[in-house]
This record gives structure tokens, C-alpha cells and sequence, in this order.
């Protein structure tokens, strides 16, 4: 019996790990970036530029895509990053995380400095409602915001956020 009830006690512990990492629906009825285990300043995200590009076989854009551009800022970074690794979340005015897209930064970011990534994005398909979500709603109906999960440093040091 006490294997049992410790096996349990793993399992609800693994479940509030998911729910925090939002990879299940939460308990509670909140779902905002404020459940994640990890520094919430560690890395600010604004987004511009939100454009549609529709398939266009004569130049040969055979897929419907969804573009924006990204500008991060360190936050609470305390050293140079070469590399960041996450999700990048988009909410709605409520908070609520309505599309995610996950995101390697491979440029050096320095604590204070934008990074400023043109033309990220992603291919449209008209039947997933999250992309519908995003190619009505506008930028400024948008809160953005980034989760880290891996950061290596340029001293070599990484950290993980779990």
C-alpha cells in the first residue's frame, strides 16, 4: 500500500509540474504566462509588423503564411546570452494564451539591448482556429510574451526552466 500511495504523490506531482508549464489545462480558470516556473522578466518580447502573405505559385509561394517581426529585450538576463531557446506566447486582452509558437534565438542577446528578429512567423491553415485567431486579431488585441526554457550563456554556463 505505501508503494502505491507514493507512486500517486509522484503522479500529482508530475501533473502540477504539466499544468504549471501550461502543457495541460490548469484546474484553476486562469491560463496566463504567470504559471510558468521560470523569472517573468527574464526576457520581454514586442511584436510589429503582423502581415498575411497569400500563396503565390507564379513566384513560387505554393503555402498561405503568417509574418511578423520580434524585438526581445533582456530583462532580468544578468549576462550575455548566445543562445535562447521557448515559446513565444500570444495572449488575448484577457490573458489568456490563444497561439504559441516555439523560438531559438541564435544571436547573442546582451542584458539592456534589443534583439530585433525580422520576418519570423509561421504557415497558415485556414482550418486551425488558433491561426484564425491570429490572422484576425490585431497587434494592438495582442499581448505577447516569452518563455524561456534553455539559455546558454556566452561564458558557456546554460541554465533550464522547466
Amino acid at each position: 500500500m505505501e508503494d502505491f500511495k507514493q507512486q500517486l504523490i509522484e503522479l500529482e506531482r508530475r501533473v502540477a509540474l504539466l499544468e504549471k508549464a501550461n502543457l495541460l489545462p490548469n484546474t484553476s480558470f486562469s491560463s496566463n504566462a504567470s504559471n510558468i516556473n521560470q523569472p517573468k522578466s527574464l526576457v520581454q518580447v514586442q511584436i510589429s509588423n503582423k502581415r498575411f502573405a497569400p500563396k503565390n505559385p507564379n513566384y513560387g509561394e505554393y503555402e498561405d503564411h503568417i509574418w511578423f517581426d520580434a524585438t526581445y529585450t533582456a530583462g532580468t538576463l544578468e549576462k550575455p546570452a548566445r543562445a535562447l531557446k521557448g515559446v513565444l506566447c500570444f495572449a488575448d486582452i484577457f490573458d489568456e494564451i490563444k497561439f504559441r509558437i516555439n523560438v531559438t534565438l541564435n544571436d547573442r542577446l546582451e542584458p539592456g539591448l534589443p534583439l530585433v528578429q525580422d520576418g519570423i512567423g509561421f504557415t497558415y491553415n485556414q482550418f486551425i482556429p488558433e491561426h484564425q485567431w491570429m490572422l484576425v486579431t490585431k497587434e494592438s488585441d495582442m499581448k505577447p510574451s516569452f518563455l524561456a526554457t534553455n539559455v546558454i550563456y556566452s561564458d558557456g554556463s546554460s541554465e533550464e526552466f522547466k
